[in-house]
């Protein structure tokens, strides 16, 4: 009898000490990281600060209200310059700016004071010749503290070919950036003329928001000629229907590479629409996902784009 009653005792501190380490090893996996976004053109999620013997944790001021214009408009001012180029050109794309700024507002209001928001993004970048646009990843992680938002850059401009498996571009396995270690790379970055910024080391950028775009003289305005056709243009005054439709046709035809497919499908998607009233722009959006031109992610991407505007 005592032997059973030894053995009953055993197994319930065993169920118990199994319960409770279940419990803290989901509570330390759910904690671990919030992933806000993720898709094919990137991800946006929140993860721990990285700590170490050279730099001990201080909390950010976070949960923080930033709004999307504001993140936008300071990463935006952002200029780097390969050291094989002369010319600097911008950190990220207009395109790659408003598809993930409304997700780093809300990480941010999402955030402790322990977390850093972390993102890659896929933008498209004019080739050395400007014939054509090169899908470039660019990766890094964001805290807000003592009223300055900083960038820590993991990757830049990196190139990417897109596999059919998808198996070069695993967003969770790229670097973010880190405190303890620069990122290395061949590229220096530059403030805009509007935007100063505070660059403690090569990868690590310190932007005010207090003193974020700085007022150029406004000309005065001239009348200006109605817009004339732009050469090897032509395509953008087509309906985008229509061009979605042509390139699908290209790529069932065997008359494009899925390389190609891609880049031109991403281009058109991030094209700078012609003037158009937000309800004409979702009209258009909602064809396009009735008759199967883009995908359930590209329609919410391009949709959030769109809201963002107004």
């Amino acid at each position: 009898m005592n032997n059973i009653s030894r053995l009953l005792r055993t197994a319930i501190v065993l169920t118990l000490a199994l319960s409770t380490l279940v419990m803290v090893t989901q509570a330390a996996f759910a904690g671990s990281k919030t992933i806000i976004w993720e898709t094919g053109e990137g991800r946006v999620a929140l993860v721990p600060q990285d700590t170490g013997k050279a730099v001990p944790i201080t909390p950010n001021n976070h949960p923080a209200e930033l709004s999307d214009d504001l993140i936008i408009g300071l990463l935006g001012s952002i200029q780097v310059r390969d050291t094989l180029k002369d010319k600097p050109g911008p950190l990220f794309t207009e395109g790659s700016l408003k598809l993930i700024g409304p997700y780093i507002q809300q990480a941010f209001r999402e955030a402790g004071p322990g977390d850093d928001v972390s993102f890659v993004v896929v933008g498209l970048y004019k080739t050395l010749l400007g014939f054509a646009n090169r899908a470039m990843v660019t990766s890094g992680r964001l805290f807000y503290k003592d009223g300055k938002l900083n960038l820590i850059l993991g990757i830049v401009k990196q190139d990417t070919r897109y596999r059919a498996d998808g198996s070069d571009k695993d967003f969770r396995l790229m670097p973010t950036g880190y405190r303890q270690t620069a990122a290395q790379g061949e590229w220096s970055l530059l403030p805009s003329d509007e935007q100063p910024f505070e660059l403690p080391r090569s990868d690590w950028v310190v932007l005010d928001p207090k003193v974020a775009f700085v007022a150029k003289p406004v000309p005065v305005a001239t009348p200006t000629p109605p817009p004339t056709a732009q050469p090897g243009r032509k395509g953008a005054d087509k309906p985008l229907t229509q061009r979605l439709a042509t390139l699908n046709d290209l790529k069932d035809k065997g008359l494009i590479t899925e390389d190609e497919y891609k880049v031109k499908r991403r281009e058109i998607l991030n094209e700078k629409e012609p003037e158009r009233t937000p309800a004409e722009r979702l009209a258009t959006l909602n064809e396009l996902k009735g008759k199967g031109l883009i995908t359930d992610e590209e329609y919410r991407a391009k949709r959030m784009q769109i809201l963002s505007d107004l």
